[in-house]
């Protein structure tokens, strides 16, 4: 296993394990993505061929397929279910959990937790209503740390703090 911490090939040892269920890349704005089946993450950088992978701390947009889910069966559809678009769908590990600095070894991959945040649009029907909305607090960006080659079915492995409500 991978020491996240040392990147050293070490014993890891962790209680969150999830599985890559998804991949897209968007390769501009407002373009529809690209499903993959794999992809190569490039430290400091972000995912191949994607519009963002140009450094900073918003490299890869992380949603739950659980969320996804929930997004896609909603009578009542929030501006943002059109607007966000996640490049990492994960199953098993639900993302609002991770903090900033959480570290996640995917397939050869590891990124880091770096962002923690999604602005509401004053557009959006269910903000004006002041109704909830799940990616208000679910959604998570990150960085990558250690470039590597990730495919669906990889096994994602966390480790850091975790947070839950």
């Amino acid at each position: 296993m991978f020491d996240l911490y040392n990147n050293t090939m070490d014993t890891f040892t962790v209680g969150l394990y999830g599985t890559i269920a998804g991949l897209t890349r968007y390769t501009a704005k407002g373009v529809p993505g690209e499903a993959l089946e794999s992809v190569q993450f490039f430290e400091g950088l972000g995912m191949e061929g994607d519009f963002h992978a140009n450094g900073g701390d918003r490299q890869i947009s992380l949603l739950s397929l659980e969320e996804r889910r929930w997004m896609n069966i909603q009578t009542e559809r929030g501006l943002c279910f059109e607007r966000y678009r996640e490049n990492i769908l994960i199953e098993g590990i639900p993302p609002a959990g991770f903090t900033p600095g959480v570290k996640l070894k995917i397939g050869e991959a590891i990124l880091e937790i770096s962002s923690v945040n999604k602005r509401c649009f004053r557009e959006c029907s269910l903000f004006s209503r002041g109704q909830s909305c799940i990616l208000a607090g679910q959604h998570r960006f990150a960085k990558v740390i250690r470039s590597g080659f990730v495919q669906i079915g990889d096994r994602v492995e966390g480790k850091g703090s975790m947070v839950y409500k």
